[in-house]
């Protein structure tokens, strides 16, 4: 994360000390590429609690609601502080930049659901575009959730900065970053396709199942992995695709909460360790064995190679048994008494 934000503000200095086209485009591609390999991942920080405070009560976890309350506070205070400092010349913003920062900081889906919050809050100012409301009509979150979550950036500057947050979305395809984990296809347990799932160290994770024909379509199940193959358990059984959704964000919030442990940061090695035949070979490549080693000997035996070709051949090596037999047998010069009729030690006399 921190090399990302160092990116960042390489990127943002090319922005205003060059001209060069190449070099932006240069700076803005490793800024997308230093993105791809870290706001994908799963951090507390970063999940935005999807129930309210009833339903936080109810499933005792309370902690992570208010958690999630003052994150989305501090969040839109992040975003005005952006805003404020992507102004490096009189009524002249660079909003690309101020989005990338609170982005890096915050997560997509926080920044998202903060300024959907806002600009749906506010629907009646028109000052805002017809486009971010109709984007920002799709929050259904708890407002309480979002009491103290208030941009103070003219709104103008808020439309802009939202413009610039759906552009760079579109852009890096950050749909995939909406919930912690990442996609995933081909796996059927009980009828249901694995399209989500997240790992962790412990050999522990969630998933999200559809079924289109089932009378529940989606599930979110917990699972462990054991000898190579996930064991499914705890499912949750749910009507629409949100509302798996959100089991899956609070189920992993709480376990990343209640345990010292991270995701497994290679995705192709989890999904390796749900079907690998031999366990000790996370390689990238499902189901492999040892290579067999070619057999250059053309069926002879070795005593035939050995009276065939007996250079070709290493050197053999007694087992240690007959070493052992050797030692034993091999005579031992006799130790000559010193004057005191004791062994003679070997003495250096230059010591």
């Amino acid at each position: 994360m921190v090399e990302a934000l160092g990116i960042c503000g390489r990127y943002l200095s090319a922005q205003l000390n060059t001209q060069s086209r190449e070099e932006k485009q240069f700076c803005r591609e490793l800024f997308e590429a230093m993105t791809e390999a870290t706001v994908g991942r799963a951090d507390p920080g970063k999940i935005v609690y999807p129930y309210d405070l009833e339903k936080a009560i109810q499933r005792l976890e309370t902690s992570f609601y208010r958690d999630s309350f003052n994150r989305n506070s501090e969040c839109a205070k992040a975003i005005d502080g952006a805003i404020y400092k992507s102004c490096y010349k009189r009524d002249f913003y660079n909003l690309d930049i101020a989005v990338m920062v609170t982005v890096h900081d915050y997560g997509f889906e926080r920044v998202r659901v903060v300024l959907e919050y806002n600009i749906h809050s506010r629907e009646y100012d028109g000052r805002f575009t017809r486009d971010n409301k109709e984007w920002a009509s799709s929050f259904d979150l708890p407002d309480k959730a979002f009491g103290g979550a208030i941009l103070n950036a003219h709104p103008i500057l808020i439309d802009g900065f939202a413009r610039h947050y759906r552009k760079l979305y579109q852009d890096l395809g950050a749909e995939r970053f909406s919930l912690p984990g990442a996609p995933e296809a081909g796996h059927m347990v009980q009828g249901y396709e694995i399209t989500r799932s997240i790992w962790f160290d412990d050999r522990r994770g969630f998933a999200i199942g559809h079924n289109p024909n089932a009378a529940a379509p989606f599930v979110c199940w917990q699972f462990k992995t054991e000898n190579g193959a996930r064991d499914f358990y705890w499912g949750s059984y749910c009507n629409s695709e949100k509302e798996a959704a959100a089991h899956f964000a609070a189920r992993t919030l709480a376990h990343m909460q209640d345990e010292p442990i991270k995701e497994i940061p290679n995705l192709l090695a989890a999904a390796e360790m749900s079907t690998e035949q031999n366990y000790n070979m996370i390689d990238g490549l499902r189901n492999n064995m040892d290579a067999p080693k070619p057999d250059l000997t053309d069926g002879q035996t070795y005593e035939e190679l050995r009276e065939l070709a007996p250079d070709t051949l290493h050197s053999e090596k007694p087992s240690v048994l007959k070493q052992i037999k050797a030692a034993k047998d091999a005579p031992h010069p006799k130790k000559e008494p010193d004057e005191k009729g004791h062994t003679r030690a070997k003495h250096n006399p230059e010591r």
